[in-house]
């Protein structure tokens, strides 16, 4: 593929019921879009299982492109939206995200710079409180990313090119919200680009934001549920090539739950407030449930 200033940039939004976040989203693509309208975009629109059309407000209809589908799945909508794209990247954004306002001339000048690049992603930060979205966003130093900085690569966070979606396919529509396993699917992606030998760069000047969520035990459970049965599937998948790097991710997130548990079972006090805020109990109720399963319900002929 050539890289040229005018590669063109899709931007792929998969939405159910968030009219609002969506129409904001939508609202900062077409904000970055009027900063530099040298640079060729779509954006593509994923609505799953809706009543009614949405009301949204279009100001630039010839790039914007709305599709209706009755099935449900965050990744089955990001792969239908990547089989209608003619961008040669595609930016994945979650419908309560947005972009900042040189996010289009940034990426385009960086996707130049890292000409050998196939995956990106960039730095998260909530807009409302001007934080980073994680400790991990603080950083602003360009970084090339290793197995065991996979979270980094987050679900509305990351931009793929064209030509990795076809060398390695698109998302397992088994995970993802709406899916069988409600979660982990940029992390399926991230791991598979690492065993295809792709490099991922994060680059802190490509900006998204996204809202710190204040979630409850049972979406902890459900994350951690499908982040775990997506480590399983690439410890089966992989024959345990790389074993020891999925094991200590594994190892990594139920001992400090673990240990959390024991803290606040025996300390009280803080360990209390910190257990209200990451629900430790459900991480490793959630992380034992999705091995289990993923062994007992998948098969090798199930394999993406």
């Amino acid at each position: 593929m050539t890289r040229t200033a005018q590669n063109k940039i899709s931007f792929i939004i998969a939405s159910v019921d968030r009219e609002e976040q969506l129409q904001q989203c939508i609202s900062s693509i077409e904000k970055a879009h009027e900063y530099n309208k040298n640079i060729p975009i779509e954006i593509l629109v994923v609505i799953q299982k809706a009543k009614q059309k949405k009301d949204i407000h279009i100001r630039f209809k010839e790039i914007t492109t709305f599709y209706y589908i009755d099935k449900l799945g965050l990744s089955v909508a990001r792969n239908f939206a990547i089989s209608k794209s003619t961008g040669e990247y595609l930016v994945f954004l979650d419908d309560d995200a947005m972009v900042n306002e040189n996010f289009i001339d940034v990426l385009s000048k960086n996707i130049l710079i890292y000409s050998d690049i196939n995956a990106f992603c960039g730095r998260l930060i909530d807009h409302v409180q001007n934080v980073p979205f994680s400790p991990l966003f603080a950083n602003k130093k360009v970084k090339k990313l290793g197995r065991l900085q996979f979270q980094y690569f987050m679900g509305s966070a990351h931009i793929l090119s064209k030509k990795v979606i076809n060398k390695i396919g698109g998302y397992d529509e088994r995970f993802g919200v709406g899916a069988k396993y409600p979660g982990g699917e940029e992390s399926d992606m991230f791991f598979r680009l690492i065993r295809a030998r792709e490099q991922v760069i994060y680059l802190p000047d490509i900006i998204f934001f996204h809202p710190i969520p204040v979630v409850p035990s049972s979406y902890v459970y459900k994350y951690s549920y499908a982040f775990a049965a997506v480590i399983t599937k690439h410890l089966i998948e992989g024959m345990f090539h790389f074993a020891a790097t999925y094991f200590t991710i594994l190892f990594q997130k139920n001992f400090k739950a673990l240990i959390r548990v024991m803290q606040k079972a025996l300390l009280r006090g803080k360990y209390e407030e910190k257990d209200k805020k990451y629900h430790y109990s459900s991480v490793l109720k959630g992380m034992f449930d999705g091995i289990k399963d993923y062994i007992k319900n998948e098969s090798w002929k199930n394999r993406q």
